[in-house]
């Protein structure tokens, strides 16, 4: 639903979006959590600016609008 969500919206030029597949890739997974500082959840988007986690969000409160704004875009 979320990533179906974030697919129609329409992202700025300005950021890079990556995907990762949670069940293929759980080790790189562990490594970002551990890296970031943050909890893993799934469905989970994160905003890295400068190699720092700036903004996480998960599930229902994944939106365009919020990754914008946190990242400076909006």
């Amino acid at each position: 639903m979320v990533k179906g969500r974030l697919d129609r919206a329409e992202p700025s030029a300005d950021i890079d979006f990556y995907y990762l597949d949670l069940l293929t890739y759980r080790p790189i997974s562990n490594s970002v959590a551990e890296i970031f500082h943050i909890g893993h959840e799934s469905p989970q988007v994160l905003v890295i600016r400068n190699g720092e986690c700036i903004y996480d969000e998960s599930h229902i409160g994944i939106t365009m609008e919020g990754i914008l704004e946190q990242s400076g875009q909006n």
